[in-house]
């Protein structure tokens, strides 16, 4: 069975906006624990927008405009970048409203599709193979970037990969990476950096879970296959919040149910219930499940979900339906 999956380095123009949103939420909750926030980002060429609504007990001690510079530079979006955060222009139309949050927050008021899913073990994080794999490597290439002190790679980027599944044995077939960098590093100057920063994450892989069977000089890797990549960020393409959703949870072969993570206060139904349900699916896999997927529904002013259902290869432990209360999940939170 072929499997592939991607991840994205921060400064792609969606995870961007998925940042400054957490970003954004963060700092409400900071300024009050019991906050409620929706926030959604949009970014295209040195224009960014925010909207959404933030109720607090108090004003938050930095503008979401701060934050968005601030979450730009911190990435990589400097002077130095094709694209540089002090530059945009900024169009805010969050509403803050300075009142308790808590009012009428010990009720579910939404609507939710929720799925917790796990599978394999520790070593792959309890996720698909490819999953893991994918972030596994962009993380290493992330890392890369950031101890380069010239700041020649990144900070947008991709990375896909697609391996052969059978059985227990994973055979990584091909890479494709997509990554920003600097005029003055050419196209082999970066395939050489970027090949060996992926083959020395591979083969660490490969020394922690035999499962990864294939040697390194089989596989087919393809780096900037277009070409120079010199105008990322949100230069090359425009950003959204909530656009990466099916790499945010389990990657293309796993149902991800109808919410988003990012830009909602972490009380709101979508993120509460996903995160419940996958701590619910790892411990069923810890204590015995070969893979776990959990589907909930949610309706408003319902605190109990409509459905509750456990697809479970194996045998493992199972939490009781209450565990998915919603009250009794904001405790757990």
């Amino acid at each position: 069975m072929i499997r592939f999956a991607e991840a994205v380095l921060p400064g792609h123009p969606d995870k961007f906006c998925d940042q400054i949103a957490d970003a954004i939420v963060a700092e409400a909750i900071k300024t009050d624990q019991h906050a409620f926030a929706q926030i959604e980002v949009s970014v295209w060429a040195d224009q960014a927008w925010l909207s959404g609504n933030i109720v607090t007990r108090k004003p938050l001690l930095r503008s979401p405009v701060d934050i968005l510079v601030e979450t730009g530079l911190m990435i990589g979006f400097d002077k130095d970048n094709w694209i540089d955060a002090n530059r945009y222009q900024i169009t805010d139309t969050i509403c803050q409203n300075i009142d308790d949050p808590s009012e009428g927050r010990n009720t579910c008021d939404d609507q939710s599709i929720v799925i917790g899913y796990a599978g394999n073990d520790s070593k792959t994080h309890f996720l698909p193979p490819e999953q893991f794999l994918a972030h596994s490597l962009k993380t290493a290439l992330w890392q890369s970037c950031q101890t380069d002190g010239s700041k020649e790679l990144g900070p947008d980027g991709k990375v896909l990969v697609s391996l052969r599944e059978e059985g227990s044995q994973w055979s990584l077939e091909k890479i494709l990476v997509t990554i920003q960098h600097s005029p003055s590093v050419d196209l082999l100057q970066l395939t050489s950096r970027v090949q060996t920063t992926l083959k020395n994450k591979y083969h660490k892989l490969r020394e922690q879970d035999s499962r990864w069977t294939k040697a390194w000089d089989t596989i087919e890797v393809m780096v900037n296959p277009n070409g120079p990549y010199h105008k990322g960020g949100s230069d090359g393409d425009n950003g959204q919040t909530g656009r990466k959703l099916v790499m945010d949870y389990y990657g293309p072969r796993i149902p991800i149910g109808g919410g988003a993570l990012s830009g909602k206060h972490a009380g709101h139904i979508d993120r509460l219930a996903a995160y419940a349900a996958r701590s619910v699916a790892v411990h069923a896999v810890k204590t015995g499940a070969r893979d776990c997927m959990i589907k909930l529904a949610y309706a408003p002013n319902h605190n109990n979900p409509l459905e509750v259902i456990f697809e479970m290869d194996g045998k493992g432990e199972r939490r009781s339906n209450e565990f998915f209360n919603f009250d009794r999940m904001l405790e757990w939170m």
